[in-house]
C-alpha cells in the first residue's frame, strides 16, 4: 500500500502543475486590471502614473511567463502574495476561515450520514412498502428543490417566527445545524436513491439467499454481508459529496452569513483580489486530489478483494 501511495503522489505532481497554470492563467485573462485595484487600496484616487507604479513595482508588467514562474515558486515556499483587500498573507487569510468552513463541512457529512444511510437502507429492505414510497417522495422532492430557497425558509421559520436561533450565522449553540442541512437538501435523496437501489440488487444475489438459509439473522445478512457491496458506490458518490461540502458552501455561508472560505472566494471575485483567489483554488485543488486517493484505500479496506497496485 505504501508504495501505491507513493506512486499516486508522484502522479499528482504533474496534475498540481496543470492546475497551477490554468489557475494563474484564468486569473490573468479576466476582466478588469489587477494594478488598477491594488492602486485603489493604496491611495484613494490613483493616477494614471500611480498605477503604472504599482504595475512596475508588482511585477505586473513583465510577461505572463516570467509572472507565472515567479509566483509558483513562491507558491512552492507556502507564499500566494498578500491579500489586495487586507495586505496580509494570502494563506494566513485562507487558514484563518477554514476551520468554519470545515465545521460546516463536517457537520452537514455528519447529518447527510446519519439520515441517509439508515434510510436508504429501509427502503431497499422493506422495498415496494409505503415506507419505501414515501422514501422516493422524499427523495424526488430533496433533489428538486433549491437549496438556497430552503435556506431562506429555514432562517425565517427557525431565526425570524420562532426566533429560536440567532439569524446572522444560523447557529445553535455554536454548531451551524441549519447552514448544514440546508447543504445536504440536494444530497439527501441522491444517496437514499443510490443506497436503496445497490442494497436492493444485492439482497437478490444467490450468496444473501444462502445466508438466509443458514437462518442468519436478518439485519446481520443486510449488515454484514449486503452492505459490504452496496457500500462501494456509495463511497464514490461521498467523494463528490466532500469536495462539494467544502468547496461549493459559497452560496450557503451568504445566507447565515457564515465567515467561512466561499464567502471568502466571494469578496475576492468581488474585489478582483487575485491572490486570495489563486490560493483558494489551488489548495482546494489540492483537497480534491487527495480525496480521490483517500476513496481508492478506503475501497481496499471495505472489499478485500480489491487490490491496489
Amino acid at each position: 500500500m505504501i508504495k501505491y501511495i507513493g506512486k499516486r503522489l508522484l502522479a499528482l505532481i504533474p496534475i498540481l502543475l496543470a492546475v497551477s497554470m490554468l489557475v494563474f492563467g484564468l486569473s490573468v485573462l479576466s476582466s478588469g486590471d489587477a494594478a488598477r485595484v491594488l492602486a485603489e487600496q493604496i491611495y484613494e484616487h490613483p493616477t494614471q502614473t500611480e498605477i503604472e507604479q504599482v504595475r512596475h513595482e508588482n511585477g505586473l508588467d513583465q510577461p505572463v511567463y516570467r509572472q507565472y514562474i515567479r509566483w509558483f515558486t513562491n507558491v512552492l515556499h507556502g507564499d500566494f502574495g498578500e491579500s489586495y483587500s487586507t495586505r496580509k498573507p494570502a494563506m494566513k487569510e485562507l487558514m484563518s476561515r477554514f476551520p468554519v468552513t470545515l465545521e460546516l463541512a463536517v457537520t452537514a457529512l455528519v447529518i447527510l450520514l446519519a439520515v441517509s444511510i439508515p434510510l436508504g437502507i429501509i427502503s431497499a429492505v422493506w422495498e415496494h412498502s409505503w415506507i419505501d414510497k414515501i422514501l422516493q417522495v422524499f427523495s424526488f422532492f430533496s433533489v428538486s428543490l433549491p437549496p438556497f430557497w430552503i435556506g431562506l425558509m429555514l432562517l425565517y421559520f427557525f431565526g425570524v417566527k420562532f426566533q429560536w436561533i440567532s439569524v446572522i450565522g444560523g447557529s445553535t449553540g455554536g454548531i451551524p445545524i441549519l447552514a448544514a442541512i440546508t447543504m445536504d437538501i440536494g444530497y439527501f435523496g441522491i444517496l437514499i436513491r443510490l443506497m436503496r437501489t445497490n442494497l436492493s440488487d444485492t439482497l437478490k444475489k444467490d450468496y444473501i439467499r444462502a445466508c438466509r438459509a443458514k437462518g442468519l439473522p436478518g439485519f446481520w445478512v443486510v449488515l454484514k454481508h449486503g452492505m459490504k457491496n452496496a457500500i462501494l458506490p456509495v463511497i464514490t458518490q461521498l467523494s463528490t459529496i466532500c469536495v462539494s461540502l467544502l468547496c461549493g458552501s459559497a452560496v450557503i455561508e451568504s445566507i447565515f452569513s457564515i465567515k467561512g472560505i466561499g464567502e471568502m472566494a466571494l469578496e475576492a471575485v468581488y474585489t478582483k483580489d487575485l491572490p486570495l483567489l489563486q490560493c483558494f483554488i489551488l489548495v482546494l485543488a489540492c483537497f480534491v486530489v487527495i480525496m480521490n486517493l483517500l476513496v481508492d484505500l478506503i475501497y481496499s479496506m471495505v472489499d478485500a478483494r480489491i487490490q491496489l497496485k
